[in-house]
């Protein structure tokens, strides 16, 4: 798994969820490792990951409505933290 962690950009994010939701879908990387690394992103980098009406729309651009689709499902259940 070559996926960086923690990205610098939104742009740089949206890349990172794409690699991993593609490693994903080939096999290549667990679902509980999927869902960690997302929930990592979420409550780590939640500026870059979500704007006011959900989704940060750059993401959604970037990521694709069948990787969006799997963002939700992963990230179902996730509370971000007020503070």
């Amino acid at each position: 798994m070559d996926i960086l962690r923690n990205p610098t950009t939104v742009k740089l994010l949206a890349s990172q969820i794409i690699q991993a939701c593609d490693e994903y879908i080939a096999r290549k990387l667990p679902e509980k490792q999927l869902r960690e690394l997302l929930i990592h992103f979420a409550s780590n980098h939640g500026k870059k990951l979500f704007s006011r009406r959900g989704i940060n729309p750059t993401i959604v651009n970037r990521i694709g409505k069948k990787r969006l689709e799997l963002l939700n499902i992963m990230l179902e259940g996730f509370q971000q933290k007020l503070f």
